[in-house]
């Protein structure tokens, strides 16, 4: 071999070398950065469960009323009857005339 190709085979040589040697680092690199994160999402997970738990300590009779009002039987509604024969109702005036 000359002495050009043992240069330019040191120069393939050093150049995986660089390559393999990055592709390590930000392997590592990205194996750090995600276990910042996982950290990261698990604190801010707890801190929502804490901050959602005390604000339902602190609205808890909000809460409560709401969960009466959902509870409760609604009203049915009413017959046809009765809202024809209603003064309050649009029904009872549907007939009239109107003269403009």
């Amino acid at each position: 071999m000359t002495e050009l190709q043992k240069m330019f085979l040191f120069g393939v040589f050093i150049y995986y070398v660089f390559k393999g040697s990055l592709y390590v680092v930000l392997y590592v690199a990205l194996i750090i950065a995600e276990k910042h994160a996982r950290l990261r999402h698990k604190q801010i997970k707890n801190m929502l469960r804490k901050k959602r738990a005390d604000e339902k300590e602190r609205w808890k009779v909000a809460y409560s009323l709401l969960e009466k009002q959902e509870d409760a039987p609604s009203s049915k509604p009413l017959d046809l009857s009765q809202l024809v024969n209603n003064p309050n109702s649009f029904t009872a005036y549907s007939n009239a005339k109107h003269c403009f």
